[in-house]
């Protein structure tokens, strides 16, 4: 196809960062925005350059030629799970916010119907398309790093804080913002095998705490530390076998640490060869590193007729590892992830 003709489901605050990126993708052509609030939607048609807008997309269906539809807004069925649905079916590629849908079983409903319309979906993901990570997964590739046998996660972000306490445990925190460090962990190392998991919520701040052993079907192993915190934190960090590790800050400073010089004798080392990489030039002037990148994404993708990286299929499989870790918090047990 010349131009893909996308059109968006949603102007609020995240949708409105997306669509900002539109106009810096070439394969694109923005035919239209929807919204139920008609100046949200006509306010993000004169932004952001889109053709024309609506309030109802069952109206815009009837309308437009599109080839892909973004459906982007709260985290509920009844957005990213059933416009979802509804859009593929309707012959339709598809991006959704994440989460896809608000547990498993509704994650695996679209994967389902993907499969059943021919047509790709993509989950917005974006911490494995920011540049430093896929910097850092290429670093990983090299024949000198070895096997990724370890990793860590630790990330803190300001809320969801969690004010009634319910089953799955922290939910609302961990599809809104475990999601990303999830997604991320397996983008390096595979799917997980096996969790455990410790968490508690403080009842009078809403303040999340947890923290997550990790066992991945490569063999290696891991952990996570998650939970609220007075600012948005994110490191993550990867060993090979080859004695070289790999580390993330913020999703924006990339440093590797090549295998120490060792003195021959004791436990004295001379120096660890490190490289650093600083990626703030990523920014574009839209929002955070991987927003653009993962619209960059998209459009190649689809222009290739090849299902995305953050696939449907990866958010099926995320949803099942943020189940695991609340199961374990809940039950104190390992909990086992079949493939």
């Amino acid at each position: 196809m010349d131009k893909i003709r996308v059109a968006f489901i949603g102007c609020g605050n995240m949708s409105s960062q997306l669509q900002r990126c539109i106009p810096l993708v070439p394969e694109f052509e923005f035919v239209a925005t929807c919204d139920l609030v008609e100046e949200k939607a006509q306010s993000n048609a004169r932004r952001f350059g889109a053709l024309r807008y609506y309030t109802d997309y069952n109206e815009m269906f009837k309308h437009e030629d599109l080839h892909a539809v973004a459906v982007v807004g709260r985290p509920e069925d009844k957005l990213h799970r059933d416009i979802g649905i509804a859009c593929l079916q309707r012959g339709y590629h598809i991006y959704t916010e994440k989460p896809p849908a608000t547990t498993s079983e509704g994650a695996k409903m679209l994967v389902d119907a993907s499969i059943e319309t021919g047509k790709t979906g993509m989950v917005g993901t974006m911490w494995r398309h920011a540049p430093a990570h896929q910097i850092a997964r290429e670093l990983m590739d090299d024949e000198a790093f070895g096997d990724a046998c370890q990793y860590h996660t630790r990330y803190m972000a300001p809320g969801p804080r969690i004010r009634e306490v319910g089953s799955p445990f922290a939910w609302p925190f961990m599809i809104d913002q475990v999601i990303h460090p999830t997604d991320c962990m397996r983008f390096f190392m595979g799917q997980v095998s096996e969790v455990f998991a410790l968490g508690s919520v403080d009842g009078a701040s809403g303040t999340v705490s947890i923290s997550v052993n990790l066992r991945y079907e490569n063999g290696g192993v891991g952990t996570m530390t998650l939970g609220t915190g007075p600012v948005l934190e994110a490191m993550i960090f990867v060993k090979g076998t080859n004695n070289q590790a790999i580390q993330v800050f913020e999703t924006r400073h990339l440093r590797r640490y090549r295998a120490p010089t060792w003195l021959g004798s004791g436990g004295g080392y001379a120096d660890t060869p490190t490289e650093e990489w600083d990626l703030n030039t990523a920014f574009h002037s839209v929002g955070r590193p991987g927003y653009l990148e993962e619209m960059q994404h998209w459009a190649q993708s689809l222009q290739a007729d090849i299902q995305p990286h953050a696939s449907l299929e990866d958010a099926y499989q995320n949803m099942h590892v943020l189940e695991a870790i609340s199961h374990s918090v809940e039950t104190s047990e390992v909990v086992q992830i079949s493939a």
